[in-house]
């Protein structure tokens, strides 16, 4: 019996778009301390700059971060206001 070697794995540019949200979104530990929870709103944020997904705040209660300490009109504020910090439009 054989077994494949695993994938490689293709690593974002640092300038890349999605990279500054994952990485912006990270720096959010004291309003969602649960990690997976960060990843998939920086993911529905993603699709936001996609265009898939009208607002923040919809793409926020789409991810539904039940771990955030704060509600989701002032995590959208916060979440502004750090890319506004990082340079992320």
């Amino acid at each position: 019996m054989t077994t494949k070697a695993p994938a490689d794995v293709n690593y974002s540019d640092s300038e890349a778009l999605i990279k500054k949200i994952y990485t912006a979104i990270d720096e959010l530990k004291d309003y969602v301390p649960t990690d997976n929870e960060r990843n998939r709103i920086s993911f529905c944020i993603n699709l936001y700059f996609e265009k898939e997904i009208e607002s923040i705040y919809d793409a926020l209660c789409q991810a539904k971060p039940k771990s955030s300490t704060v509600d989701f009109k002032e995590l959208e504020q916060i979440v502004i206001k750090k890319f506004k910090e990082k340079g992320i439009n």
